[in-house]
């Protein structure tokens, strides 16, 4: 079973290079963004973030997950996927490039045989969460 919740915000004030410098920046998202209380990498913090780096996460009212990078284009996209026994959650962050502005495409996808639980019981905060960050990104992106 696959459940799938996505949030779009335009950008037309903001390149695709100015959203990235934010959306890419994983380890400050805990200052910027109101869903997120940290993200903290593990292992070699020197080596520039891509495919296989992995990050320790916390969010309000969330258990603590670690999410590895799996699909890394800078200035474009990134995905990430936590693990946890029963379900697959899979986050993708997408930028594309509209004029001289840019959109925002977050999804969280969750899979596996407890996906239907998950989406039970925290899809309404997750969409909540999922729209802020676009949201927050999206004023941060313009503010600059």
């Amino acid at each position: 079973m696959v459940d799938t919740i996505v949030a779009a915000s335009d950008v037309p004030d903001a390149s695709a290079d100015r959203l990235w410098s934010l959306v890419g920046d994983l380890p400050a998202w805990g200052a910027m963004l109101p869903s997120v209380d940290s993200v903290r990498r593990l292992g070699a913090a020197e080596v520039p973030i891509g495919v296989g780096a992995r990050f320790a996460v916390r969010q309000p009212g969330l258990p603590a997950a670690v999410y590895e990078v799996t699909e890394w284009s800078p200035g474009r996209s990134f995905t990430w996927v936590a693990r946890s026994p029963g379900v697959v959650t899979t986050c993708r962050h997408i930028i594309e490039a509209e004029g001289a502005g840019s959109r925002l495409r977050l999804s969280i996808e969750w899979t596996g045989p407890l996906a239907g639980l998950v989406r039970l019981l925290i899809a309404g905060k997750a969409r909540r969460m999922v729209e802020s960050e676009a949201a927050t990104f999206a004023r941060l992106a313009q503010s600059a």
